[in-house]
This record gives structure tokens, C-alpha cells and sequence, in this order.
């Protein structure tokens, strides 16, 4: 049968996602060999002998499924209500595309435009104190007054009270999940599951079926970070999987906020050193809100733009530009293209009047 690209898409890369031990970094290894979704699908048996990529298991798995998953998948989705957004579809998270190794394929149950607007991170321990809780619901609730979105990533603890609290006070929220789309962990947030895709979106990188691996919740920590403007550090051990979102936030270029507590509580210790290390220290809404407001003010801007009128790499610099100011070697690096032709391309956007140079040969969007 001869699919549209879209499903195509959908087709090849749940079906490598669906092989243990195929990573996210070993189907971009696919994309860079073959060059298209369609040439995967299409080409793999009669290249398989030339991939040194994926090992004699893979390969027989992959052969195993092929003829039978295209049904199998489209099915699985439509009786399941899932969305399978892959990273050439247009409602993928522009975000989220331009972070180190970006999903491939997420799954998805909810609203997509929960990905539209400003998106914070609220995380913290999964065994948190009554302070914890209390500041988590606090920010929260403030936050989504401000009609932000609230992402987290659906544990026990302060993710749970993230979440609960979006929904409570009217916004958004999305739940990132460490495991398939069909398993619900922990068991005890079905209700909360249900209420999170009534009022938001739940996703997922894992196939169907995935159990919640520890392995899954590193790279799960890198979406939720991703998607969003900044992440709110409530509370977190000095060895904590929550420190790991705030490290790839920080790779990311996203703002990391981190709240102060007690300097004898084990679940302060993260958060304090995140602070000595250079996190925005957050005792109030008003920390967040002064970067808050430059959020808004650069959607605004962003809204002025004439995307139609840009060129691929006009609008890819564009886009790197809507997290906020970047030096030419930042958009060098982050597009691998040389600095001289960067520098060209900058030039002519300053011209068309949607970037300004600051000091240190730092580029932003101009304020319209």
C-alpha cells in the first residue's frame, strides 16, 4: 500500500520505536542513512546487510513485524484515542524541536494546542514535605492564574500536586510520561490520568506497552524541560532525578528556577545548591513573573512576524530566537551552519527588522 507521508511517518517510526534497544539516537542513525521516513520503510530488507548500526536481533525483529504492524499500529491508535506526532508534522512542539537529540515520535491523548502559549515546568520529590506541597500548590495556582501552562512529569509527590492544581484552577496542564501511553503510573493517578487529558494533554516517547523503566525517566526529564519556557524547582534531594530536568533546562538555554528551603531537610539540599549554582532563587510569584512578562512581551513579537515571507534557515534562526537572545556561535552550533553564512543571514533579518544586535554580538527579536 502506498501511504501519505503523515502516516508513513507515524508508520516507520512507532515500528522502530517498538524494538528494545532501538534508542531515539539510533533512528536519527536511520534518518541520516536513509534520508527519508519513506526510504526506511520501503528499503530496510534489501539494505539491511549495509546497517552496522543496530545489531542481527534488530534486524529479525524488525523483518518479524513489518508486513503486519502498519495495520496493527493504525488500529492501535484509533482504538486507543492516541495522536502519534512525529518531529516532521507541523502541530510538533517547535520547542521541543530545537533541543538536543528532540523525540522522533511522541504519543499523545488530549488537546494539541496545550503545546501553544507559555509553558512552565513545575517539579519537585516525590516524598515531599508540607512545605513542599504547599509552596507547589502556591506558584502553581498563581501560575495558572496567569493562564500558564503547567508541565510535569506525572509522579507521586509534587508532580501529582502540579497537576492537580492546573486543573483545579482552570489551565492547562501537560504529564510527560516515563512509560507507554496505555500504562498508567503510578496506578493510584488513574483518575488524575483521565482528567489530565480532559483538561490538557498526556505524552509520551515510549511505545505502547512500555513499562516504567528508570532508564525511560532521564530522557523523559529532556521533554519536559523542552517543551517549556522555564522550570520551577519546588523541592529535590542532592541526588535527585528532578536535578536532572533542571540540567538539561539549563543545557537547553531554559530558564531554571529554584525555591529556597530548609537548610537541614534532606529535600532542600538540591534546590539550595541549584541556587548556589546559579538557579533564580524563588520565594515569590514576582520571580517568575519578570521573566514571565518578557515571555509575553516576545510572543507578541513573534506573532508580527511574516514566517511566510522567511526562507528555511530565516525562520529556523527565527525559531531559535523565540527562547531568547543568542550569540551567532549559539545559531552556528545549533543549525551547523558555518558563522560566516549565519552572520549573512542575520544581517539581511536586521534589515527586515525582525532581530536587533545587542552587546557581545548577542541577536534577539526586536521589540515591534
Amino acid at each position: 500500500m502506498n501511504y501519505s507521508e503523515r502516516d508513513i511517518n507515524k508508520i516507520t517510526f512507532s515500528w522502530l520505536n517498538s524494538i528494545n534497544g532501538i534508542s531515539n539516537g539510533i533512528i536519527g542513525k536511520f534518518i541520516e542513512y536513509f534520508k527519508t521516513s519513506r526510504n526506511i520503510w520501503y528499503n530496510f530488507v534489501s539494505e539491511k546487510d549495509n546497517i552496522n548500526f543496530i545489531n542481527e536481533n534488530m534486524k529479525t525483529q524488525l523483518i518479524r513485524k513489518k508486513n503486519e504492524f502498519p495495520e496493527i499500529i493504525l488500529e492501535k491508535i484509533k482504538k486507543e484515542h492516541v495522536s502519534i506526532i512525529t518531529i516532521f508534522d507541523n502541530n510538533y512542539p517547535n520547542k521541543l524541536k530545537n533541543i538536543k537529540n528532540p523525540p522522533y515520535i511522541l504519543y499523545a491523548k488530549g488537546e494539541i494546542s496545550s503545546f501553544e502559549g507559555i509553558l512552565i515546568a513545575v517539579v519537585g520529590s516525590r516524598k515531599a514535605t508540607n512545605y513542599g506541597k504547599w509552596v507547589t500548590e502556591k506558584l502553581t495556582k498563581e501560575l495558572a492564574e496567569m493562564g500558564v501552562i503547567i508541565v510535569s512529569g506525572f509522579a507521586n509527590g509534587l508532580d501529582t500536586i502540579a497537576h492537580k492544581t492546573a486543573i483545579k484552577y482552570n489551565t492547562k496542564t501537560v504529564a510527560v510520561l516515563g512509560s507507554g501511553i496505555d500504562i498508567i503510573y503510578p496506578k493510584k493517578n488513574r483518575n488524575l490520568y483521565n482528567e489530565v487529558i480532559s483538561n490538557g494533554m498526556i505524552i509520551t516517547e515510549q511505545t505502547f506497552g512500555m513499562s516504567p523503566l528508570a532508564s525511560n525517566f532521564p530522557n523523559r526529564n529532556r521533554i519536559i524541560s523542552g517543551l517549556c519556557e522555564g522550570v520551577l524547582i519546588v523541592e529535590a534531594k542532592e541526588k535527585s532525578g528532578t536535578l536532572i530536568t533542571a540540567s538539561h533546562a539549563a543545557e537547553q538555554g531554559r530558564e531554571v528556577f529554584a525555591v529556597p528551603g530548609n537548610i537541614d531537610s534532606i529535600y532542600s539540599k538540591g534546590t539550595n545548591k541549584l541556587i548556589k549554582d546559579g538557579a533564580k532563587i524563588t520565594t515569590n510569584i514576582n520571580d517568575i513573573c519578570e521573566e514571565i512578562i518578557s515571555l509575553k512581551n516576545r510572543l507578541k513579537n513573534i506573532k508580527k512576524i511574516q514566517m511566510k515571507q522567511l526562507n528555511k534557515q530565516e525562520e529556523m534562526i527565527i525559531k531559535l530566537l523565540m527562547s531568547g537572545e543568542k550569540t551567532i556561535f549559539d545559531l552556528s552550533q545549533s543549525l551547523d551552519i558555518k558563522v560566516s553564512e549565519i552572520l549573512s543571514i542575520l544581517t539581511i533579518l536586521e534589515m527586515k527588522g525582525y532581530i536587533r544586535q545587542m552587546n557581545g554580538k548577542k541577536f534577539m527579536l526586536a521589540n515591534f
